[in-house]
C-alpha cells in the first residue's frame, strides 16, 4: 500500500482524457480474461508543480516546503500530496444520473470508516473534488492535494462508464479506487517493496494493443517503474489492495504474483489509510 509522498517522475500527463481507466467487455487472448481496466494517474503539467508544492504545504505543513528546497527543479517533481488529517473534502457533481451519483456517494464513504478524512457531497461551487461522468473518457482522478491546483470549472475525477445498470462490484471497484487516488494513494504495483517478476514481452504485447494502445514507454512508466523507497511512504506489497491492477498469470514469471480484479478494500488498505490520516 502506498501514499503518494512524491510526484511520480515517470508520467506527467497534462490531459486527463489521455490517461484513463478503460473498460471493455469480452474475452482477451493474451490475458485469458476480460480486458483489463488500465487506470493511469493524471498529472499536473510541469508548469504547475512548484505552485502545487506551495499549496500542498499550506494544506498540510508535513508536506515539503518548496521555499526550503535547495533544488527546486528536482523538488518540483517530488510534491507530497497529503491532505491535512481530519479534513472535510467537499465534493461537487458535474452532471450525472441520480442513481449513479447515489452509488458514488455510497462507495466513496467507505474510506471514512478507516481514516479521519470526510467527504461532504454538498455540490459547493468551490468544492475540492469535482466529479464528472464523461462517457468514453475513462475513469481517473488527480492525486491528493493536486486537486487544489485544478480550475474550479474543471473536473478532478471522472467516471466514464458507470451507469444505473452497472454491477455493484464494478461500482465498488472503480469508485473506491478513484477516491483512493483523491486521498493521495498511488497504484500498488508501483510499491517499492513489490518486486513483481514481470514477463515483460507479454505485458508489452498486451498493453500496446486495444483498448489501451500504449507505447512501450507508457508500459514502462505505468507498470514497471517503481517509486523510490526514500521518497514514498509505503507498507509491504499488498496483493489484495483496491489500488492494484489485475495481474494475470501470463504477466509474471512466478505465478504466486498473479492477482485477479480486487473489488474491495483490503485489511492493509484500511490500516494504511488510517496511519496516513489518523
Amino acid at each position: 500500500m502506498n501514499n503518494q509522498e512524491t510526484e511520480n517522475p515517470q508520467n506527467t500527463t497534462e490531459n486527463p482524457t489521455e490517461s484513463v481507466d478503460t473498460q471493455t467487455t469480452g474475452s482477451d487472448s493474451a490475458a485469458g480474461q476480460e480486458k483489463i481496466h488500465a487506470c493511469v494517474d493524471v498529472r499536473l503539467p510541469l508548469s504547475k508543480l512548484q505552485e502545487a508544492m506551495r499549496v500542498a504545504h499550506q494544506e498540510n505543513p508535513k508536506n515539503p516546503d518548496p521555499d526550503s528546497e535547495d533544488d527546486l527543479s528536482k523538488a518540483a517533481v517530488e510534491t507530497a500530496k497529503k491532505w491535512k488529517p481530519g479534513r472535510t473534502l467537499r465534493v461537487r457533481f458535474l452532471g450525472g444520473h441520480p442513481a449513479v451519483k447515489q452509488k458514488v456517494v455510497q462507495y466513496a464513504k467507505q474510506w471514512e470508516q478507516h481514516c479521519s478524512i470526510r467527504f461532504d457531497f454538498n455540490d459547493a461551487p468551490d468544492a475540492e473534488i469535482r466529479v464528472a461522468f464523461l462517457a468514453g473518457e475513462g475513469s481517473w482522478s488527480y492525486l491528493g492535494t493536486d486537486n487544489l491546483s485544478i480550475p474550479q470549472n474543471e473536473p478532478t475525477m471522472n467516471f466514464g462508464w458507470l451507469t444505473p445498470d452497472s454491477d455493484e462490484s464494478e461500482y465498488e471497484r472503480v469508485v473506491v479506487h478513484e477516491f483512493g487516488h483523491a486521498l493521495g494513494l498511488i497504484h500498488e504495483h508501483q510499491n517499492p517493496g513489490g518486486n513483481i517478476p514481470w514477463n515483460k514481452p507479454v505485458v508489452y504485447n498486451y498493453y500496446q494493443g486495444p483498448p489501451n494502445n500504449w507505447t512501450k514507454a507508457d508500459v514502462d512508466n505505468n507498470l514497471f517503474k517503481r517509486y523510490e523507497k526514500k521518497k514514498t511512504q509505503y507498507s509491504t506489497f499488498d496483493s489484495s489492495s483496491i489500488m492494484l491492477y489485475p495481474i494475470p498469470a501470463q504477466f509474471v514469471t512466478d505465478p504466486k504474483f498473479a492477482v485477479g480484479s480486487n473489488t474491495q478494500l483490503s485489511d492493509t488498505d484500511k490500516s494504511f489509510i488510517g496511519s496516513i490520516y489518523p
